[in-house]
């Protein structure tokens, strides 16, 4: 992990802060345990009975109420030190940072996703320009994960069914490992991912070569949602109000409640007032709307909440399209064929290796070796061969055909991988051979 103390190490600001911390605690603790340990000894020698000495009165103490004094107020003052002191670096580690990039982050046995405001996504690696404060915005698809960066020493949970927030500062370029700090099951040890940080003439270039056709942003899928969700029959965006509050109000204010308690309007609060309206209703207005919690997925949740934040004006504009609206043909022709070496790289990366072995032994799921061209059993009668089609859906869409007797664990991959690099995959897979 960076040191703090060796000049220009740090990773980030945090790191030297949280180091300075433990630091302090521990000097001053020291102190004080060799001072009363050296006087317990210098004691237990100065006043030790000697041989041959003669028998003497135990003196009459009353006590010292000087000396009580002193030994309250001393390690008062010290345990109240380090309160402070650590108060003030967790405020500074919770206080939102002006301008920070909101990226949302979904964990799920056994890997990380991570959604950009222009509506891409990447597995198991997160690719930011150093210099600029990052939001992340954690959530959960299954159990209690805790989204951990060693070198940053900040730690976060992500919780099924709510949102959580962790601000960074990447102040220096650099490879970090992402790891999960909480038990989520028989593949925990392999859960972690990478954040990249790039410099950031070196992250424009990598975003040009990275370009795609244009996607939706967050933001343009939550219009989208907003207005097939039937939600603007009810809520206006700005002007004259309807039945609800306008949707257009700032993202971060006061909201005043039916009970005579205030919320602020955050993502949880957002999260929550879409699942379960009726847990906190807004004064003055009725409690009608309906839930949503069976027709709106998290990923919906999610862009919905970027649309409102957007509306606000609480983040940049990032209705912006990255990339060219389309890859010429010329530039999809002449490209290498799949390669395995790549797809083996891949296969680390996105923590296919978590579930899956390649020495034939058994883990979470099927084991790779021999996998290609096999007969495959499914779970509800039925059996295929594993050729190349059967292996896409399979990454792709891995609940159509659950192998037997495999648990349904494995997430999807259709739209968080190109086309490109599900062929490697196979290309991998095809030589792996018994």
């Amino acid at each position: 992990m960076a040191n703090a103390y060796a000049l220009g190490e740090a990773a980030s600001r945090t790191t030297g802060q949280v180091d300075a911390l433990f630091l302090f605690i521990t000097v001053v603790s020291l102190f004080f345990f060799l001072l009363v340990e050296g006087l317990l000894i210098y004691f237990a020698i100065r006043y030790r009975k000697r041989k041959g000495a003669e028998p003497s009165e135990t003196p009459d103490i009353r006590g010292s109420l000087f000396l009580e004094t002193v030994w309250i107020l001393i390690p008062t003052i010290v345990v109240a030190s380090f309160f402070y002191y650590g108060y003030m670096v967790f405020r500074d580690i919770r206080t939102p940072p002006p301008g920070a990039t909101d990226i949302h982050v979904v964990g799920r046995q056994w890997l990380f996703e991570f959604r950009y405001p222009d509506g891409s996504s990447s597995i198991n690696e997160l690719r930011v320009p150093a210099g600029g404060p990052l939001k992340l915005i954690l959530s959960s698809d299954d159990v209690i994960h805790s989204f951990y960066i060693p070198a940053y020493r900040l730690k976060q949970d992500m919780v099924p069914g709510q949102y959580t927030t962790l601000y960074l500062h990447p102040d220096k370029a650099g490879t970090y490992y992402i790891l999960c700090a909480e038990y989520c099951g028989v593949a925990h040890s392999t859960m972690r991912a990478k954040l990249i940080v790039m410099e950031p003439d070196a992250y424009a270039a990598w975003r040009e070569k990275k370009k795609a056709p244009a996607a939706l942003s967050l933001a343009e899928q939550g219009k989208g949602l907003v207005e097939k969700s039937g939600c603007l029959g009810c809520h206006a965006l700005e002007g004259k109000e309807k039945i609800g509050p306008n949707l257009g109000q700032d993202f971060g204010r006061k909201v005043l409640l039916e009970d005579g308690t205030s919320v602020t309007a955050n993502e949880e609060y957002l999260r929550e007032s879409i699942l379960d309206p009726k847990a906190k209703v807004v004064k003055g207005y009725p409690a009608v709307m309906p839930t949503f919690k069976e027709s709106l997925s998290p990923d919906d949740v999610g862009a919905i909440i970027a649309y409102l934040k957007s509306l606000s004006g609480d983040k940049e504009k990032d209705g912006k399209k990255e990339g060219e609206k389309g890859v010429g043909k010329e530039e999809r022709e002449g490209k290498e064929a799949p390669s395995a070496q790549k797809g083996k790289e891949l296969a680390e990366t996105l923590g296919c290796l978590g579930c899956h072995s390649v020495d034939g032994s058994v883990r979470v799921g099927p084991s790779f070796e021999g996998l290609f061209g096999r007969q495959v059993e499914f779970e509800g009668g039925g059996k295929a061969t594993a050729d190349e089609a059967y292996l896409r859906e399979s990454i792709n869409l891995p609940r159509a055909k659950v192998v037997k007797g495999f648990p349904d664990v494995m997430p999807e991959f259709k739209g968080k991988i190109s086309e490109e690099d599900l062929s490697a995959i196979i290309a991998y897979l095809k030589t792996l051979k018994q």
